[in-house]
């Protein structure tokens, strides 16, 4: 990978890192009204999967799509608007964090763990139909492997080759579970043996890695030679939530681990020892922060979302 290319994922990796801290701030004050989940520890995931598409390509999220959202291309600006409940948001301030739609970006996101899966395989399916060169990203975590869905939709997606990419996010906890507390094989990759895929594990911290295992699986998508299942390992420095009791289920000493492999830091390093000025970077990030503060001061202006908005899309009687 070349530096201006790496440049531009630590770049995204950066924002997502400054946007979710503002998000969690937010939420605290109770300015998000919708459910959120931090994403902090895992930029390198979104940046290294999501910023590949094409607009036109679709992005099929879960709990943790904000930062997916803004690293395949919706402006902070709409996507905070969404979350924080108001008209600019990207489905109109109605489906906050964990239900929204883009549909000028192709993104879709709905909190059912696995319930994306069997989705993707069905637009990867009219994609294949109309002889598209588009592809379909499916982001879900440890605990959505552990559905049905998961085994129906990969089932399908390899027996037809449809054109999908399907990102398993490993950040090692199914909420409050470890996941070798619920999954019997490691890596989970392996589980791609049963639908004859390739078993593909890389360091979801290592957004390098991230990129080029990616873009492999892009290419191999719009030539026409199917599926790909990309197990990223990765890890949830926070908890799942805002007031996650974490203690009942790690040791501050883990997380201080893996703290330590943190994707920026290790970006970071790769770039001032290919010659990029720490100044760049520095420049750069307090440019980042600047823009992010200006984004949260418009939204904070912005009108929120009204019943009449919410009723006009629902199916309802005409008489009583």
């Amino acid at each position: 990978m070349n530096t201006v290319t790496q440049l531009t994922l630590y770049n995204k990796m950066v924002l997502l890192r400054h946007f979710d801290d503002m998000c969690r701030k937010l939420k605290m004050e109770d300015l998000i009204w919708s459910g959120y989940h931090p994403y902090t520890g895992q930029e390198a995931v979104a940046a290294g999967c999501c910023s590949q598409l094409k607009q036109d390509d679709c992005l099929l999220g879960n709990h943790r799509s904000h930062c997916h959202a803004v690293a395949k291309g919706t402006s902070v600006r709409a996507m905070l608007a969404e979350m924080m409940g108001r008209q600019s948001g990207v489905s109109g301030g109605l489906g906050g964090a964990m239900q929204f739609i883009h549909a000028e970006n192709n993104l879709f996101c709905g909190s059912i763990v696995g319930s994306n899966i069997p989705l993707a395989a069905g637009m990867g399916m009219a994609f294949k139909d109309q002889q598209s060169h588009r592809v379909v990203m499916c982001m879900f975590g440890d605990g959505g492997s552990n559905t049905g869905s998961f085994h129906e939709g990969l089932n399908l997606a390899a027996l037809w080759k449809l054109p999908v990419i399907y990102i398993l996010e490993n950040n090692q906890f199914a909420e409050a579970m470890p996941v070798a507390e619920s999954v019997a094989c490691s890596p989970l990759s392996k589980r791609a043996r049963s639908y004859d895929l390739e078993e593909i594990t890389v360091d979801g911290n290592d957004v390098v890695a991230v990129y080029n295992a990616v873009a492999r699986a892009i290419s191999k998508a719009r030539a026409g030679e199917g599926t790909s299942l990309i197990e990223v390992l990765t890890y949830r420095i926070r908890g799942h939530y805002m007031g996650d009791p974490e203690e009942t289920y790690r040791t501050k000493e883990e997380v201080d681990k893996w703290k330590e492999k943190d994707p920026i830091k290790l970006c970071r390093s790769q770039l001032l020892a290919n010659g990029v000025a720490a100044n760049e970077l520095d420049e750069m990030e307090s440019m980042i922060v600047k823009e992010l503060h200006e984004d949260k001061s418009w939204v904070l202006q912005q009108p929120f979302a009204t019943f009449e908005q919410a009723v006009r899309h629902v199916w309802i009687p005409l008489e009583q």
